[in-house]
C-alpha cells in the first residue's frame, strides 16, 4: 500500500486555512452582532468539520485560521491583542461539540435522525450563544457602538455561528465522504435541483423589497426547501439550505433596506433550515425503511427459490452419488485404467460434496445450525487452496499459499469451505477478467496468508487485481450487490453469515487491491490471564 505524501496534510492545512479566512472576511466579527453583514457565519461550520474530521489534529490550523481572520477584521481596530482574543474565543467551543459529535454521532449520525438533529442543533445553539457570551465581555460590549443592546449582540451572534454550523457541517460530511458523495450527487444531479434553487432566487428577489417578516414572501421560502427535502431527502435539503444561504449573503452584500429588522430574517432562515432537515431525514427514513422491505422480500424469495433449487437438486446429486460408487466398484472389480479410477473418485467426491452443501446451507438458513467440529487451520486453507489450484492455473493466475501455523479451531468445515471457496472464486475472476484486471507487465497474483492472533485465527486472502471502489466496500456485503455484471451478489453476504454464526468476522480492508479477512476464535488456546491463574494453582 502506498503511503500518504508527506505534504498533503500541510497543502490541507493550506487550504483550510485560507477557506476559513475567506469565510470570516466575507461575514467578519460584525456579521455576528450588526446589521450590515450575511446573516451566517460559514466558518464556524469548517471550523467544526475540520475538528469532526481530523480530531486534535485540526487545532493547530484552526487556531493559526482563527488569529489571520481576526487580524485581517478585528473586532476592535484599535486594540489588536483583545481582538486576536476575541477571535480565538469560539476555537474550544468549536472542539467541544466536534469532540461530543465523534464520540456520541459518529459517521454523520447527527443528520440521520431526528433525535440526533435536534440534539446537535440545541448543542450547537448553546456553544454559539456561549461563544457569544464570551465574545460581547471580551470587546466591553461592541454594540454600543452600533446602537445595539446586549440583547442583540448575543442573538445575532448566536444565530450567525448556528446558522454557519447547521448549513456546512452536513454539507462538508456529504461532500468530503467518498461514500456519501456518491449518493448525495446522484440525487440531486436532476431538473429538481434547478428548479427550486430558481425559486430561492426568485423568492427572496421579491422578498428583500420589505422588512422581514412583513413580506409574505419570507414565508414562502419554505416551499421549495419542502420541494427539496420531500423529492431528495437531505441531500436535496443540504443543497436547498446551502442556497438559501449563499443567496441571502449575496443580496446583503447590497445596499438593502431595512436593515434593523435583519435579526427578523436571520431566525427565519434559521427556522427553514431546520424545517428543512427534519423534512429530508423523514423522507430519508421511509426511503430507507421501504428499501429494507424490498430487501426483505427479495430475500424471503431467494430463500424460497433456494429450498426449491435444492429440494430439486438433492434427489439427482443422491443418484449421482450413488452411480459413482458403482462406477467405482465396476472399475476396481475390473482392474481399470488408474487415470479412470482417479476421475471416477474425484466425480463421485464431487457429488457427495455438492449433496452435502445442499444440506448444510439449507439447515443454516433454516434454522442457523452449524456442526461444530475440531478443525486444523492448515487443513481448511490446503483443502480449500487445492480445487483452485487448476482453475488459477487455466487463467494464469499465480495461487500463491504461505505458511500456515499449526492451529485448531472448532467449526463446520463444509460451510467454511464454502467461505474460502467463494473468496477464491472471487479472486480469481477478478484477475481473470483480461489484461486489464492488473498494472501492465505484473503477473496476476493471488496470496493466501492464515495466522494466529491472541484467541483468534485468521485467513487472508489477497489479489493484486483492480480492487474495490470505496463506494461499494460499505455495500459489499450486503446482499444482491455484486461487482459482476451476472452475479446475483448473495455470495459474500452468505459468506459473512456464516463466519458470524462462528463467532468470527468477515472483513474487506481499503486499499488499491482486493483483501479480505475471515477470523475466528481459536479452539485450545488459552488467554494470558487463564495461564496465570493455572500456574499460580
Amino acid at each position: 500500500m502506498h503511503g500518504t505524501s508527506p505534504a498533503r496534510p500541510i497543502w490541507r492545512g493550506c487550504a483550510f486555512v485560507a477557506a476559513y479566512v475567506a469565510c470570516d472576511v466575507l461575514s467578519g466579527p460584525e456579521a455576528r452582532y450588526q446589521a450590515i453583514a450575511p446573516v451566517w457565519h460559514p466558518a464556524a461550520g469548517l471550523a467544526v468539520y475540520a475538528a469532526i474530521r481530523h480530531g486534535r489534529r485540526a487545532l493547530l490550523p484552526l487556531v493559526l485560521a482563527a488569529l489571520l481572520a481576526a487580524s485581517i477584521t478585528p473586532a476592535l481596530p484599535a486594540q489588536p491583542l483583545p481582538s486576536l482574543l476575541a477571535g480565538l474565543l469560539p476555537v474550544p467551543l468549536y472542539l467541544a461539540l466536534a469532540l461530543f459529535t465523534r464520540r456520541r454521532l459518529p459517521g454523520g449520525a447527527f443528520f440521520a435522525s431526528h433525535r440526533g438533529m435536534l440534539l446537535w442543533a440545541a448543542l450547537a445553539a448553546l456553544a454559539s450563544l456561549l461563544g457569544a457570551l464570551l465574545y460581547a465581555v471580551t470587546v466591553r460590549g461592541p454594540g454600543t457602538a452600533a446602537g445595539l443592546s446586549w440583547v442583540d449582540v448575543l442573538s445575532r451572534y448566536a444565530i450567525a455561528e448556528t446558522a454557519g454550523m447547521l448549513a456546512i457541517v452536513p454539507a462538508a460530511c456529504c461532500l468530503f465522504d467518498p461514500a456519501l458523495r456518491a449518493d448525495c450527487l446522484a440525487r440531486i444531479r436532476n431538473w429538481d435541483s434547478a428548479a427550486y434553487t430558481a425559486a430561492i432566487a426568485l423568492l427572496l428577489a421579491f422578498a428583500l423589497q420589505s422588512p422581514a417578516p412583513a413580506s409574505l414572501a419570507y414565508y414562502l421560502l419554505m416551499l421549495p426547501l419542502a420541494w427539496a427535502a420531500s423529492r431528495q431527502g437531505m441531500a436535496g435539503a443540504i443543497t436547498a439550505a446551502i442556497v438559501l444561504e449563499a443567496g441571502v449573503t449575496i443580496a446583503a452584500l447590497w445596499p438593502v433596506l431595512h436593515l434593523e429588522r435583519m435579526p427578523n430574517l436571520q431566525m427565519l432562515v434559521l427556522s427553514l433550515i431546520l424545517s428543512g432537515f427534519l423534512i429530508g431525514i423523514a423522507v430519508d427514513i421511509a426511503r430507507r425503511a421501504s428499501d429494507d422491505l424490498r430487501q426483505s422480500l427479495r430475500l424471503a424469495a431467494a430463500g424460497e427459490m433456494a429450498a426449491a433449487v435444492a429440494h430439486e437438486l438433492n434427489q439427482p446429486l443422491t443418484a449421482l452419488s450413488a452411480y459413482g460408487s458403482a462406477c467405482q466398484r465396476l472399475v476396481l472389480r475390473d482392474g481399470g485404467d488408474p487415470l479412470l479410477t482417479k476421475t471416477v473418485d474425484a466425480m463421485a467426491a464431487e457429488a457427495q460434496r455438492a449433496s452435502n452443501v445442499l444440506k448444510r446451507l439449507r439447515e443454516f438458513f433454516r434454522s442457523g445450525a452449524i456442526a461444530l467440529d475440531t478443525l486444523t487451520l492448515a487443513e481448511l486453507v490446503e483443502d480449500s487452496v487445492a480445487a483452485f489450484a487448476g482453475q488459477a492455473a487455466a487463467a494464469q493466475v499465480e495461487l500463491q499459499v504461505r505458511q500456515v501455523p499449526a492451529a485448531a479451531l472448532l467449526g463446520d468445515r463444509i460451510q467454511l469451505d464454502i467461505v474460502l471457496r467463494n473468496l477464491l472464486t472471487n479472486a480469481v475472476q477478478a484477475l481473470a477478467e483480461g489484461p486489464g484486471s492488473t498494472p501492465s507487465g505484473t503477473p496476476r497474483r493471488i496470496t493466501v496468508d492464515a495466522g494466529v492472533d491472541g484467541l483468534s485465527v485468521w485467513v487472508r486472502i489477497a489479489d493484486n487485481g483492480p480492487g474495490i471502489a470505496d463506494t461499494v466496500r460499505s455495500r459489499l456485503f450486503q446482499p444482491f450487490v455484486s461487482l459482476k455484471s451476472s452475479g446475483l451478489g448473495l455470495g459474500l453476504a452468505i459468506s459473512r453469515a456464516i463466519v458470524e454464526a462462528h463467532g468470527g468476522t468477515l472483513t474487506a480492508a481499503p486499499g488499491r487491491h482486493a483483501v479480505f479477512t475471515m477470523t475466528l476464535p481459536a479452539h485450545g488456546v488459552r488467554s494470558g490471564a487463564e495461564r496465570r491463574k493455572d500456574e499460580t494453582t
